[in-house]
């Protein structure tokens, strides 16, 4: 009786232990040549089970395109297969084709590209270590020369983020996707890679940008928000504190002219189109932004309720809420950033007499904080 007892135990702990295994499923009769330049094929409908120590990377470091999986086939044997050939079975739903078949790169490059003060600091502040950047060979470089342009990109069971500095940081998730629509994904993240290996403080150094996902203890969630060309990512909730990125929608020519403007090399930005929110009235506001031109020692109008920072960044301590018509006069010129699209500087201001708050309440005449200068009229 003891040991019937024994067995179904076992059978129950292998049971749900084999619930716990994430499986793949064929979609159709498939050759390709492997990793170690060896011939592979798999049959439709095969089941496959995810390797318990590697997953998913890419193929050649500057092959954005050829992206594989390790996986163990009945025969627990391990094979590396292009991702396109497999579904998730623990994914049910599909996203936009318009969202999976573009590349979306960080906001902060169109930042760049439209800063009238400098060439680099916004690239520096978001890739700091081109700052410093020593090249790893025998003939020595400028940072310019090894420079690619960081992007994402979006399927319906993983995405991807690419650094700059192509094979190296790059960072590769399983998914599934749990909700879409038109203007929304939201993705619950299952593993977490980086060069095919599973992420651990030892064996992953990922480019900083991408530091908080992988703080994060799977499965966390992940959301898309789409507007237009504009795409913002959040960790966890969709909430000013936890967005984790904006990005935008480009095209190949968009993004080898702004990478050939970085690098120095001839371009043409006349063939970067900027990128357009989904709402036509929030891109004619855009348009009337971009033409306000913040100066220093001019006493400008707040648009609509404007928070007064301690600092030029949306992660600084809000000092009150400005309500619109609040005058306030610029006392120093920030740095260049775009939020919800919108391209402008922080501004150091000096709150005007009788202003007030959201609330009514008056603000001391005098106040000094930052605010964002894309809301000033």
């Amino acid at each position: 009786m003891k040991n019937r007892i024994f067995f179904l135990l076992l059978l129950l702990i292998n049971i749900d232990l084999f619930s716990q295994e994430y499986t793949f499923t064929v979609i159709q009769d498939c050759n390709w040549t492997n990793l170690m330049k060896q011939q592979e094929s798999l049959k439709k409908n095969e089941r496959l089970q995810l390797d318990d120590n590697d997953g998913i990377g890419f193929v050649y470091p500057n092959s954005p395109k050829e992206i594989e999986i390790w996986v163990k086939n009945n025969e627990n044997k391990s094979l590396s297969v292009p991702i396109n050939f497999l579904v998730f079975n623990e994914n049910a739903k599909e996203i936009q084709i318009k969202i999976k078949s573009n590349y979306w790169v960080p906001a902060y490059y169109y930042e760049q590209i439209n800063n009238k003060i400098d060439r680099y600091s916004i690239l520096y502040k978001n890739e700091p270590f081109w700052r410093e950047w020593k090249n790893q060979f025998e003939n020595p470089s400028k940072w310019q020369e090894d420079f690619f342009l960081g992007y994402y990109g979006f399927n319906d069971f993983y995405f991807f983020a690419r650094n700059s500095y192509i094979g190296n940081g790059e960072a590769t998730f399983l998914v599934t996707t749990e909700d879409v629509s038109e203007s929304s994904i939201k993705y619950k993240v299952c593993k977490m890679y980086s060069h095919f290996q599973k992420y651990t403080k030892r064996t992953a150094h990922p480019q900083e940008n991408f530091l908080p996902l992988y703080k994060k203890e799977t499965p966390f969630y992940i959301y898309l928000i789409i507007d237009g060309d504009y795409m913002k990512m959040y960790i966890d909730e969709v909430s000013e504190k936890n967005l984790f990125q904006t990005l935008i929608r480009t095209s190949p020519e968009a993004c080898n002219q702004i990478e050939n403007w970085i690098k120095g090399k001839s371009n043409d930005l006349s063939k970067v189109v900027m990128p357009k929110h989904g709402n036509p009235s929030v891109q004619t506001e855009v348009t009337k932004t971009n033409a306000t031109s913040v100066v220093q020692n001019k006493t400008m109008t707040v648009k609509e309720n404007l928070k007064l920072r301690s600092g030029e960044a949306t992660s600084t301590q809000v000092l009150t809420v400005m309500s619109a018509g609040t005058k306030v006069k610029i006392l120093e010129l920030g740095k260049a950033e775009t939020i919800d699209g919108i391209s402008s500087n922080w501004v150091k201001v000096e709150v005007q007499s009788d202003a007030k708050d959201r609330d009514g309440k008056p603000i001391k005449a005098g106040t000094v904080g930052w605010c964002y200068g894309g809301y000033l009229e």
